[in-house]
């Protein structure tokens, strides 16, 4: 472990980022780790990159560099954390989010269990200080997803987790989704663990999250278990489904040629159909991942970045 990378994706976090960097800067100063802090302002309109910029030359030393990125419009937290990612430099990257709900003083406690010869260690908010709009929703995800993938991943919406970089490199050029990290890590071979980590009340701004994530993860939940089970492996998970539709298809016949009745046979073309789009959904998600358009899609979000050193900043723009 040479370097550490702490990315913060960031959407109208005023009155939240200062503080958090400034604990940020407190941990940083007792682990004797190079360390650069690669915030992503995504599209805030409350002042958000001002509030960074003031702090920002009062926390080198212990910080080393930190890194602004402000994004042309928001995009959500999955662009704005692969936008960071892509600007890190170190050899170890820790995530969190920029509420200041994630506790900077479990970072020490990731990198030790990280040493241990994992790839990735994953935050679990056993304790969380939200109200049950977002605690039970994010149950019954997790629930959800543990069951599909069979990756045992207790608090899949903990954004504080800390991997090597190889990890997160890997996934940001096929494209990522922040609510499923472990799921393509455990999908790219890596080796997953958790641990349990302090969460604290949201005492500034609102949650951009609700009741609509449950709905998003049972969209979501066939491209999982397709990805998690097959993603290596694509024509083995379409075998799968043409001879699964085989049996039903011969179960619906014979139903049809005991019953007499034409209902199985509606079955069965409904079933076809869904099995028709949810394969052709698959392939062009794989077509898309391994074509690099996501990458350039990211990349071309970032309207400037503002480099702060020890009594230096620099600002470039992009076009």
């Amino acid at each position: 472990m040479k370097r550490l990378s702490i990315v913060l994706p960031a959407y109208n976090e005023r009155g939240n980022i200062a503080p958090l960097l400034q604990e940020i800067a407190d941990v940083v100063g007792r682990i004797s780790l190079p360390t650069e802090v690669v915030i992503v302002d995504d599209g805030s309109t409350d002042g958000t990159s001002l509030e960074v910029g003031q702090i920002a030359p009062t926390l080198m030393p212990p910080i080393e560099s930190l890194i602004l990125l402000r994004l042309n419009r928001n995009y959500g937290q999955s662009v704005a954390t692969s936008a960071g990612i892509l600007h890190a430099t170190g050899d170890v990257i820790v995530i969190m989010d920029a509420d200041r709900q994630n506790d900077p003083a479990d970072i020490p406690r990731l990198l030790a269990k990280l040493q241990e010869g994992f790839d990735v260690v994953s935050g679990w908010r056993k304790e969380r200080k939200d109200n049950w709009t977002r605690v039970i929703p994010s149950k019954i995800a997790n629930a959800l997803i543990a069951l599909a993938t069979g990756v045992k991943v207790h608090d899949l919406g903990c954004s504080l987790r800390a991997y090597r970089a190889w990890v997160l490199q890997t996934l940001v050029r096929e494209g990522l989704n922040h609510r499923y990290m472990p799921i393509y890590c455990a999908a790219k071979g890596a080796r997953i663990t958790e641990i349990v980590v302090n969460h604290r009340p949201r005492t500034v701004g609102q949650s951009k999250y609700g009741l609509g994530r449950v709905f998003v993860v049972l969209r979501d939940l066939p491209l999982l278990t397709f990805l998690s089970r097959y993603g290596q492996n694509p024509y083995a998970g379409m075998a799968v489904v043409a001879f699964k539709m085989l049996l039903i298809g011969l179960a619906c016949g014979l139903w049809v040629w005991l019953t007499k009745s034409l209902l199985p046979l509606w079955v069965f073309l409904i079933l076809l159909s869904q099995s028709v789009f949810l394969s052709l959904g698959f392939i062009a998600e794989l077509l898309i991942r391994q074509s690099g358009q996501r990458l350039k899609a990211v990349e071309q979000t970032v309207a400037e970045v503002i480099t702060f050193k020890a009594q230096v900043s620099t600002a470039t723009r992009k076009s």
